[in-house]
């Protein structure tokens, strides 16, 4: 992998900056911090077989992927502080003896902080991530991360928290969707056993030349239920416009976590997860739309399953037998809220089988049965510094495929492996 003339130019001035801002918190104000810098570098191999469940059509995609970040933090004074991100992301693709590479160079985040007592504001290119990412999603997985050239604002006082947030697309947006975000998302603590997250958000966005106008209105409560057991929910209610057409839709989850030893180190999870769907040539809209998020690692660890039109069941167990290893299994049992919408993959598009078709029946006779998916992944800390990972998943598709797929829904299967360094 190699650095272009752009990215050295900008890591110079990063140096230069931090520099000189350290020099200033030091004249400045005693309680300011030296600068800090730091990176990181990420290897991925992935393997994903049968991409369209249908063995015979074509070979293995393959994805290498490589992510070098170097952070910069600086605070000149007791009550700001500065951050910068630059990252260089390199991907090749491997899919039916096609090759495709791309490199991608630019600040992932990069923003001012500054508090008055109660009162934070954030400005710049931000993550902006709640809850458990359904609806507002930190992408650490994907090799670029999604990004908010954005304002936030936050209050605080005990027991409660509120950010007021406006943003676009930061890092690479896509130039022809033009999205906008903006809302309040609160958390209220009212003790160590049971808090809530509240939220009212609005989203702007063009998708395939339509106009999409939606709000949405949410709670995500916690509760610790004693002897190792917490349970953690989620409802959601939407109204808006897409297009000429009204949206009334709605989503929710429930998951229960159980220790299963008094360390707390393994636990047994279950999880019901519900979005509504509905036929897509109605009047009115009924399939659950999940803004920003994303359902990996929740509804799928191999990003085929959306948190829209969807009925699902999760049984898990995670842990860590010591200090280095951690490790998690799921199965996943998926189901169509509605069998005359599609079924929509991780990122919330429809999924496509042979030649590229969604898979869709308007009449509702294929059913709801789309699939079974089971998975497992591991992490190993070699050091404190370095960290090996590996997953493996199988997906068993089930009546939905098969009917809307030709006949074909060939199980697939897949595999990474990944390195991460820190410096």
């Amino acid at each position: 992998m190699r650095l272009n003339n752009h990215i050295v130019t900008i890591l110079a001035v990063n140096i230069t900056i931090g520099v000189w801002l350290t020099a200033s918190a030091e004249q400045s104000s005693p309680a300011a911090k030296a600068v800090t810098i730091n990176a990181e570098w990420r290897l991925r191999y992935e393997d994903r077989a049968c991409t369209d469940f249908r063995l015979a059509s074509q070979k293995h995609p393959q994805d290498e992927l490589s992510r070098v970040r170097l952070n910069v933090s600086a605070t000149p004074s007791s009550n700001t502080k500065l951050f910068a991100r630059l990252q260089h992301s390199y991907r090749r693709n491997r899919l039916n003896g096609n090759t495709d590479t791309q490199e991608k160079s630019g600040f992932q985040q990069l923003y001012l902080d500054t508090t008055w007592d109660k009162l934070a504001l954030r400005l710049g290119r931000q993550e902006l991530g709640y809850g458990d990412y359904r609806m507002l999603i930190v992408s650490n997985w994907d090799n670029i991360g999604f990004t908010w050239d954005a304002v936030r604002f936050r209050f605080q006082s005990n027991p409660w928290r509120a950010d007021l947030i406006y943003g676009r697309p930061g890092m690479f947006p896509t130039s022809n969707t033009h999205p906008v975000l903006y809302g309040i998302y609160a958390n209220y603590k009212h003790s160590s056993r049971w808090q809530s997250d509240l939220y009212l958000l609005r989203k702007e966005v063009i998708a395939s030349g339509t106009q999409q106008r939606i709000w949405a209105i949410g709670a995500r409560p916690v509760i610790q239920l004693g002897k190792g057991a917490k349970l953690t929910a989620e409802a959601v209610l939407q109204s808006g416009e897409v297009g000429a057409k009204h949206l009334k839709a709605y989503a929710y989850w429930v998951r229960l976590e159980h220790a299963l030893n008094r360390s707390g180190n393994a636990k047994v999870i279950l999880q019901r997860d519900f979005a509504s769907g509905g036929n897509p040539d109605d009047t009115t809209l009924h399939t659950f739309d999940q803004f920003f998020g994303t359902t990996f690692a929740q509804c799928s660890r191999m990003g085929l399953q959306g948190w829209r039109n969807m009925s699902n069941w999760r049984i898990g167990v995670s842990g860590s037998p010591s200090p280095r290893w951690e490790y998690t299994a799921d199965i996943h049992l998926n189901r169509l809220a509605d069998s005359r919408d599609y079924w929509y993959g991780g990122g919330g598009a429809p999924m496509n089988g042979t030649g590229g078709k969604p898979l869709r029946d308007p009449t509702g006779a294929a059913g709801r049965e789309v699939g079974t998916e089971v998975n497992l992944t591991l992490n190993y800390s070699l050091t404190s510094d370095l960290l090996l990972s590996a997953g493996y998943g199988r997906f068993i598709p089930g009546r939905f495929v098969r009917e809307t797929n030709g006949g074909f829904a060939d199980h697939t299967d897949w595999f990474y492996l990944q390195t991460t360094r820190k410096f």
